[in-house]
């Protein structure tokens, strides 16, 4: 339960919430908006929900198949993954902090 009120939480908090809101308002009927909105929830949960599932199967075969690693390979990729994504943030944080995060990724 507490993982779907973070994960609704960091939906809200980004930039999909406000262009999954754009145009619903545009729309000027409400059923229309409503089921647009739910679409667009529905998708969102379902896409995110596959990418994750994949990449934890990918990586979870990784780690089995990387023989040099021993038994602790899938520990060692999961440890790979969480500190890529660590230092995907620190860098985007600075990036943002700098200004030139659109110049990057426009």
């Amino acid at each position: 339960f507490i993982t779907i009120c973070i994960g609704i939480v960091h939906g809200v908090a980004g930039p999909g919430g406000v262009l999954g809101v754009l145009p619903a308002v545009s729309l000027h009927n409400w059923s229309l908006a409503m089921i647009y909105l739910m679409s667009f929830c529905v998708s969102s949960t379902f896409t995110m929900g596959t990418f994750a599932a994949l990449y934890g199967v990918c990586s979870t075969r990784l780690g089995y198949s990387i023989s040099m690693l021993g038994k602790n390979g899938v520990f060692y990729v999961e440890l790979f993954s969480a500190f890529l994504s660590i230092l995907v943030g620190i860098l985007w944080l600075i990036l943002i902090s700098l200004g030139i995060l659109d110049d990057i990724f426009p």
